[in-house]
């Protein structure tokens, strides 16, 4: 070898050598420079990683530990692969399986209720308790214990689960718990329905069943608790119908029911509905019978219950009254045993006319007849006319009947006006009111004072609120004689007219007996007459009354048709009567007779 290639090789080893020298003193330096980038580019791994350690050889970097998801595996070997110097890395990471949440709501009393479980670390458990308070409600006591870790799975979305428990309240208002737990949601409460219950778990399903979660249903259906009611009150500011019922649409249905036999009426509702009610029994009767009740009885009382049906009310007639009575049996027939139908309908008395005559009697007193409701008009009206008659040393006959059954007379204090003017100027006659009839028949002491009395009662009494009849005459002379006195008392005696059986219609021949009888009356003015009606023993009494009292009726039309005044008739409701009475022999009970008034 050559002194030259000798030199070469010589000075290649010793750079060699140099070089190796060189690169082991540099690799130390190198190592502990990226395992400080390596300590400071991993620091917050520790929340992602468990037992997470690296080891580095040079520049390659071997890794180990166990992180829970893969996007936290790409996520720790990412960072490690941003440090300038590394050439590779040796991914040793496991992957952890997460530990399910779970969930716990629990109803410990009234409004309070108490939430634990556990949950992934963060935000969660105060959402959680926020969306459980407003879920809840106001001044609800919600006692919280969450235990936050790393390693547990995440929740289905909280708006998810707030309106899950919303809804479960909605359906089960006996709601005492709620619990989510490995991959399972429970639901706990009571309630009287099946099909609440049904609702509740299809709703919790299409809430939460997408999230891999099973249905576990602890609803337990309790047995009802409660009888059905059911009341009306019918009044003059409208209908109070109250109660409990079970279903809202057989509550739906009444209504309707009444709104269309009554569209006027306004309907107050105080009826309730709810689960916990037994099933009405006698609903079915109830819609039967509701629409007529509603329809035919003024101040309706209704009050139904698992035991009775009592009903009160006033009906037009006898007829509507058994109509109604027969519908209520018939409709509550299929109800045996202890079950009572209390009917206490009463029938509708039109009430009778308000009237008030006064007129100066044969022997000179002053006779006040009539019929009236009011006491403290008829005590106002006596004391007015006492007042007047105090100077005239006139006795005064007081014949007005109270009766509760009467029409307001708001003219009484009109009359009270004429009384004084009327005994002034009249000598004999009589003024009348008769609902909104007016009769004023009378001879004056003048033509002056007559037209001044004609004025006044025109005046109280307008047209064409009343109706009027004035009829006034200067007194005369000589007034009827004896002799026509005694025929008139004579011919009323004697005068008696005959009715078929059950009817009123007077006959052609009955019908002649009246006119001798009206030309006697005409004679004898300031008389009237009373139509006494009788009817034979066939019928009940009630039945007979009116009978009688449309025979006078018939023969007042016929005395009104031959021109005596209507004002002074009056009518006599006898009931039934033999043929024989004190003695007098009749051809039948079926008659009307004459009295002198």
């Amino acid at each position: 070898m050559n002194r030259v290639l000798k030199t070469c090789l010589i000075g290649l080893a010793f750079y060699a050598v140099l070089l190796l020298v060189s690169a082991g003193l540099l690799k130390p330096r190198i190592e502990l420079q990226l395992n400080e980038k390596l300590i400071s580019e991993l620091d917050e791994i520790g929340d992602i990683c468990e037992g997470f350690s690296f080891e580095l050889s040079g520049r390659d970097c071997s890794i180990t530990g166990g992180v829970y998801t893969g996007p936290d595996r790409d996520r720790i070997i990412s960072s490690i692969r941003s440090i300038d110097g590394i050439r590779k890395i040796d991914d040793g990471l496991t992957i952890i399986p997460l530990k399910n949440p779970s969930i716990s709501l629990t109803r410990i009393g009234g409004n309070s209720w108490k939430l634990d479980g556990r949950i992934l670390v963060g935000d969660a458990a105060a959402q959680l308790t926020q969306a459980f308070v407003r879920s809840i409600g106001e001044g609800v006591d919600l006692q919280t214990d969450l235990q936050e870790e790393s390693n547990i799975a995440d929740l289905p979305p909280l708006k998810k689960v707030e309106s899950l428990f919303v809804g479960f309240c909605k359906f089960i208002p006996n709601a005492s718990g709620l619990g989510l737990s490995e991959r399972r949601l429970t639901l706990i409460g009571k309630s009287f329905s099946e099909a609440r219950r049904d609702q509740a778990l299809d709703f919790a399903r299409s809430q939460i069943s997408d999230h891999g979660y099973d249905i576990i249903d602890e609803i337990i259906i309790l047995p009802p608790t409660d009888d059905p009611s059911f009341q009306i009150s019918d009044s003059s500011d409208g209908i109070l119908v109250s109660g409990l019922l079970k279903e809202f649409s057989f509550k739906d249905r009444i209504f309707n029911l009444i709104r269309q036999t009554d569209e006027q009426k306004t309907i107050k509702d105080e009826l309730h509905t709810g689960d916990h009610v037994r099933n009405a029994e006698w609903g079915p009767s109830l819609v039967r019978v509701i629409p007529a009740l509603v329809a035919e009885v003024d101040k309706l009382k209704l009050n139904l219950s698992s035991e009775s049906i009592v009903i009160s009310g006033v009906v037009d007639g006898d007829e509507k009254k058994r109509s109604l009575e027969q519908l209520t049996e018939q409709s509550f027939e299929g109800k045996k045993g202890s079950f009572k139908i209390v009917n206490e309908l009463v029938v509708f008395v039109p009430p009778e006319k308000a009237s008030l005559t006064m007129s100066w009697d044969e022997d000179g007193s002053f006779n006040l007849k009539g019929l009236l409701s009011q006491r403290d008009l008829y005590a106002q009206f006596l004391s007015a006319t006492s007042d007047e008659l105090k100077d005239k040393n006139k006795e005064l006959k007081d014949k007005i009947e109270l009766k509760e059954n009467v029409e307001k007379a708001p003219w009484v204090n009109r009359m009270a006006t004429l009384v004084g003017p009327f005994m002034a100027a009249v000598q004999w006659g009589a003024l009348s009111v008769r609902g909104d009839e007016v009769a004023l028949e009378a001879e004056v002491i003048d033509s002056g004072s007559g037209d001044i009395l004609k004025a006044m009662v025109e005046k109280a009494f307008p047209v064409p609120d009343y109706k009027r009849i004035i009829q006034i005459n200067v007194v005369e002379p000589a007034g009827p004689t004896d002799e026509e006195i005694m025929t008139l008392e004579n011919t009323m005696m004697d005068t008696v007219i005959y009715f078929d059986t059950e009817s009123s219609k007077i006959k052609a021949k009955e019908t002649k007996k009246i006119e001798p009888l009206v030309e006697a009356f005409l004679k004898v003015p300031g008389s009237s007459i009373a139509l006494l009606g009788h009817a034979d023993s066939y019928g009940n009494a009630n039945y007979n009354r009116k009978l009688g009292r449309k025979r006078c009726e018939s023969v007042r039309n016929s005395l009104v048709g031959l021109g005596v005044n209507r004002l002074l008739i009056e009518i006599e409701v006898k009931g039934e009567s033999e043929k024989v009475v004190n003695g007098r022999k009749y051809e039948s009970g079926r008659r009307v007779e004459f009295e002198l008034r």
